[in-house]
């Protein structure tokens, strides 16, 4: 039952990321300034959670290397996503970074021996699969040069991220409070990649800015976006390190092979109703479908439970 309810609390914590990233997109607020903030937020919560409940931890140098790797993902998986939403569009880009779930089922599969009930799991996670397609794919007018490339490494690129922090909960943590020591280095390294991202970014597209004289200048929209910024950065911040954090704790319980398809698959199915109930966004009878067999599918996984 407690496996239960933290897959629950999982979940919740993870539409909470979709809610502040919805929000962000709507508000039009600079997407790479509140994906710094929210990685030094999710730092800062993650410090003050290791002084709280564990008041006589230690660092160690082991959290280092595989610290800066996931960080590195990170930063590397939404700089992909950003590129492959505008080239290919959401739908195709969103699918397949949901379906590199393939990528660390198949390691704990293969690799880690999580092949409790796995003629279920693989049921289940097929019928997954074909559910996140059917809900989150659409066709887009986009069309570039390598057109499948950029989606093809949020694919991998995501895939990796799950993998690593699997591998990371195995061989790397040992002690609970290294599940918050080795987030804080993750969270820490982060922020660093990602101002270097920015500061990229900046430089890159500085050329197309139109340069506005400083009459012109709307102070009260410069200060609300600012504001704006540091709520929806904040917000992300708090519930990326809950979400990371329960992450850890499920996959320690039950093996990724359980808790990715069932994390990736309520949270499609859930976030699509979101955006329909308050979003206004449109919905077609072929997500119904997803919606169903996200359901079918997710059921057989938590059958193994």
């Amino acid at each position: 039952m407690q496996n239960y309810i933290y897959l629950i609390i999982h979940i919740l914590f993870a539409l909470g990321m979709f809610i502040s990233l919805k929000l962000i997109n709507i508000k039009g607020v600079n997407i790479y300034k509140a994906i710094t903030l929210n990685y030094f937020i999710a730092a800062l919560f993650t410090l003050v959670d290791l002084y709280i409940y564990y008041p006589q931890w230690s660092y160690s140098s082991k959290m280092v290397l595989p610290g800066i790797i996931v960080a590195l993902l990170f930063t590397v998986s939404f700089i992909l996503i950003s590129y492959s939403t505008i080239k290919v569009g959401i739908g195709l880009t969103t699918a397949l970074n949901k379906m590199s779930v393939l990528i660390p089922v198949s390691v704990g599969i293969i690799y880690l021996g999580q092949s409790h009930a796995l003629a279920l799991k693989l049921v289940g996670i097929v019928i997954s699969l074909i559910s996140i397609f059917l809900i989150l794919y659409k066709k887009s007018q986009k069309r570039s040069k390598g057109v499948f490339i950029l989606p093809f490494l949020v694919f991998i690129s995501a895939g990796m991220i799950d993998t690593s922090m699997e591998l990371a909960n195995t061989y790397v943590i040992s002690e609970m409070y290294e599940k918050e020591v080795f987030l804080f280095t993750v969270f820490s390294f982060s922020v660093i990649f990602s101002l270097i991202a920015f500061g990229i970014n900046t430089l890159f597209y500085r050329k197309n800015r139109i340069i506005e004289g400083v009459k012109k200048r709307n102070v009260q929209n410069s200060k609300l976006a600012t504001l704006r910024m540091l709520v929806y950065g904040s917000m992300l911040g708090v519930f990326n390190f809950l979400t990371s954090k329960m992450i850890l704790v499920n996959v320690g319980n039950l093996g990724g092979s359980v808790v990715y398809p069932i994390h990736n698959a309520s949270v499609v199915v859930f976030t699509t109703i979101i955006g329909l109930l308050f979003f206004k966004e449109s919905f077609t009878k072929r997500q119904w479908v997803g919606v169903i067999l996200a359901v079918v599918g997710v059921s057989f996984i938590a059958s193994t439970l």
